[in-house]
């Protein structure tokens, strides 16, 4: 943790605040510990994983019931000639 001075009234804050204790002013960006930051991109990467996963699912059973849709379709055909 460091002080900075608050833009507004010039007294030492720290820079993890986001807003001074003093006069309120925002600080512009409390900044994130490195920690929270792999722990936040961590988050995203298995998100967007699981998103890729059902697309994968998705596009999987769209296509097993095009065909057996189609076989299905075939097979009609195929007996009304008999």
């Amino acid at each position: 943790m460091a002080l900075i001075t608050c833009k507004e009234c010039g007294k030492e804050i720290s820079d993890q605040a986001a807003s001074c204790p003093h006069c309120g002013a925002p600080v512009k960006a409390a900044s994130v510990a490195p920690a929270q930051q792999q722990q936040m991109n961590y988050q995203q990467q298995v998100a967007a994983q699981q998103k890729s996963q059902q697309k994968s699912m998705m596009k999987t059973m769209l296509f097993s019931t095009l065909i057996s849709t189609a076989l299905s379709f075939v097979s009609r055909l195929f007996y009304r000639r008999w």
